[in-house]
């Protein structure tokens, strides 16, 4: 497991599935956006290459932020609630995010195959697909946290903490072997007793977000298993795996 992607070299994950996870918000909205109906959802780096892809996608939305309020000019910002039916159903979005579609892009360079969008939303579906990929296809799971401005973030770290417990109850004892930093992922979710909007509460980026008028996120992003959909980037979109 990787509190950021920091660590993520070029073909360093090669032979195995990632899960990329950004709570607050990124893997939040990109879930939505699938489970809304959304074609896909096209992660770019930055500002400058999400208005590039525009280019070769004309009729796509351009979604995202920089310093967590939604960039001039886009159609949506990073709000799970921009990803609703009504905006983004049969629609392709261009995404560029502080934080998570970097590590999305940086799962890619690492070679990972697949890699799954994560998040308190659609944490059980995407741990019943994760341990499908650890047992039939006999796969390493690298957990990359996105974290928040280059640092982990406590609401990715429980995340991927609540992914490694649910996996291991699927498997069964003795049957997936998670390293020192999962286990301490593991330790840090069972600590606040399945209260996943405390977790993002007392996250330093969940205050930022509080203090900047996007409360409301928090609420939406800690509905745990709220959404039954596994998002999985194919190299060039974020689909629903059943689409892929």
């Amino acid at each position: 497991m990787l509190e950021t992607p920091a660590p993520v070299v070029p073909g360093g994950l090669a032979g195995g599935a990632a899960v990329v996870i950004d709570v607050l918000r990124a893997t939040s909205s990109i879930s939505t956006a699938i489970s809304s109906g959304c074609r896909g959802v096209i992660p770019a780096e930055s500002k400058d290459e999400a208005l590039a892809l525009k280019k070769s996608h004309p009729e796509a939305l351009l979604g995202g932020e920089i310093a967590s309020k939604k960039i001039e000019g886009f159609d949506l910002g990073n709000s799970p609630a921009d990803y609703s039916p009504e905006a983004v159903s049969g629609k392709e979005v261009i995404m560029s995010t502080s934080n998570g579609t970097k590590a999305v892009l940086a799962a890619q360079r690492g070679g990972a195959e697949p890699i799954l969008i994560a998040s308190f939303l659609n944490l059980s579906a995407v741990a019943r697909r994760v341990w499908h990929e650890m047992s039939g296809r006999r796969k390493n799971l690298t957990v990359i946290c996105s974290g928040s401005r280059g640092k982990p973030s406590l609401e990715d770290f429980a995340c991927a903490g609540a992914i490694t417990k649910a996996v291991i109850a699927l498997a069964g004892k003795g049957q997936v072997s998670p390293d020192e930093t999962a286990k301490k992922a593991v330790e840090v979710f069972e600590s606040y007793r399945g209260n996943t909007l405390e977790i993002l509460r007392a996250s330093p980026h969940g205050q930022d977000l509080i203090s900047l008028g996007f409360g409301e996120d928090l609420r939406r992003a800690a509905a745990l298993d709220s959404l039954n959909v596994v998002p999985v980037f194919d190299g060039t979109a974020i689909v629903a795996l059943s689409q892929r």
